[in-house]
């Protein structure tokens, strides 16, 4: 489970020019224990953040700079099963209207594997712009053909690699372009998912994921097995 957790409670600072709160983060008690999110201390959101975690890997991984303010990044579990294990990124933080909320969520790292040694993966690297303006995302997806009986040469095997930019103005979720035209259909999965997250994270403020909200918002379908 990377990237790993980070130890809270800690501080961050959720508004431009504001005094740090103190963010705590952990899995509550129960027969499916979800992550829940915190902040307490003077001028911190009511707001709690809750997202499945089956397993109890749900953390918080990254706090990072954006617009002046610590945006959180949570990480917790998706589709999982016989060899299927997804984890989802959340960007968490307070806009310029001051409500807490959902700004991005995205596929962290997701692996589908089969017999033979075949299998599909993907992983998507967030990283703040130098302005503070959005994420860059880096996009790394691999698949391997099965591999019995062993084929001479070694199983069949393709990659592909692309960047997109989620930009944020300060206010409300944050933003991604439209789906490229004729792009592969590895990436086409991706951005088709993406595209009901956003509309999503715009219609409402959203504090709260479910496994149902991931599934009829397609993160589940961001790969294919082979």
């Amino acid at each position: 489970r990377q990237p790993p957790r980070l130890a809270t409670p800690r501080p961050v600072r959720l508004r431009p020019g504001a005094e740090p709160v103190t963010l705590d983060a952990g899995i509550i008690d129960g027969p499916r224990p979800p992550l829940e999110l915190r902040f307490s201390g003077p001028g911190a959101p009511a707001t709690v953040f809750r997202f499945p975690s089956w397993y109890g890997y749900g953390r918080v991984f990254a706090v990072r700079p954006m617009r002046g303010r610590d945006i959180v990044f949570a990480a917790f579990e998706g589709s999982t099963g016989t060899g299927t294990y997804q984890e989802i990124q959340a960007a968490i933080g307070v806009d310029d209207d001051g409500i807490a909320r959902i700004l991005a969520l995205e596929t962290l790292h997701y692996r589908l594997t089969g017999p033979c040694d075949g299998g599909t993966w993907l992983s998507i690297r967030a990283t703040p712009l130098a302005d503070g303006g959005g994420l860059r995302l880096d996009h790394f997806w691999r698949r391997q053909g099965e591999n019995c009986p062993p084929r001479p040469g070694g199983p069949a095997r393709s990659r592909a690699d692309w960047g997109t930019t989620l930009a944020w103005s300060g206010r409300g979720p944050m933003r991604a372009p439209a789906p490229l035209p004729g792009a592969p259909p590895a990436r086409r999965l991706v951005e088709a998912s993406r595209a009901k997250v956003m509309a999503w994270l715009a219609a409402a403020p959203r504090s709260a994921v479910t496994l149902d909200d991931i599934d009829a918002l397609g993160l589940m379908e961001t790969m294919q097995a082979g």
